[in-house]
């Protein structure tokens, strides 16, 4: 529902100029005035404390906000809403904030975020030194995972020990192991993944939705692997 604003620029307008219960809409002193200048403001009757008179100009800078972010303002009340909530669940500085419309889902993130063409979007707040990893070797890493929300699921940290693991071996959430190998010993980054490259979803798998999934995470360590036969019948791979 929406309050309709009326504003007058002659301040000392007769009393006859009011608008009565019965006048009809057309003979309202807006349209008595005859003045194109005016400018209709809708403003939500939530949004004016009772008691209260309506802030016209706070509502047109708004509004001019909004658009000059490409934002409806149902997003931009999803995104308040949000807001509310990562800050309940602790979420880290510049989260990215997730809008749902649906089945659709926009992805708002701070500067410095890119976006690949397969829509993982990572940004790096410490660049490493050394070579990329590669298929084959093995990375030692800690991360956070979160949820849409900012909660976190999940995290090394907590845990007291670093994860390893080879790259190539399907061992990693794809979009993960994708911003995991981007990355060079010593970096952290932020990878946000989107549901085509998170995990696989069902009954027979933790996941039941396709959600994004943000990350943090510290590369630490990169070692070299090969195969070294460890008897006549068997063999392992070891990696230093």
């Amino acid at each position: 529902a929406l309050a309709p604003v009326a504003r007058a620029d002659d301040a000392d307008a007769a009393p006859d100029a009011a608008v009565s219960a019965t006048t009809p809409a057309s003979e309202s002193s807006l349209s008595a005035a005859d003045d194109s200048s005016l400018e209709v403001v809708e403003i939500p009757f939530d949004d004016v404390p009772v008691g209260d008179a309506p802030d016209i100009a706070a509502r047109v800078k708004y509004t001019a906000d909004l658009q000059k972010r490409g934002l409806t303002e149902l997003e931009a009340k999803a995104i308040e809403n949000n807001q509310k909530i990562k800050q309940y669940n602790n979420a880290p500085e510049e989260f990215p904030t997730f809008v749902r419309e649906g089945y659709d889902v926009k992805v708002l993130t701070a500067d410095g975020f890119v976006t690949q063409d397969d829509g993982l979007v990572y940004k790096d707040f410490v660049l490493g030194k050394g070579d990329l990893p590669k298929d084959g070797q093995e990375v030692t890493f800690e991360y956070v995972a979160y949820n849409e929300n900012g909660g976190t699921i999940d995290s090394t940290y907590r845990k007291g020990v670093p994860a390893s693991t080879r790259l190539g071996i399907n061992g990693m959430i794809p979009g993960f192991e994708e911003g995991l190998k981007g990355m060079r010993p010593g970096g952290k980054r932020r990878v946000v993944v989107p549901p085509e490259l998170g995990p696989p979803t069902g009954p027979a798998t933790f996941f039941s939705a396709k959600q994004w999934e943000v990350f943090d995470i510290e590369l630490l360590e990169v070692k070299n692997c090969a195969r070294v036969q460890s008897s006549f019948m068997s063999s392992s791979v070891v990696c230093e």
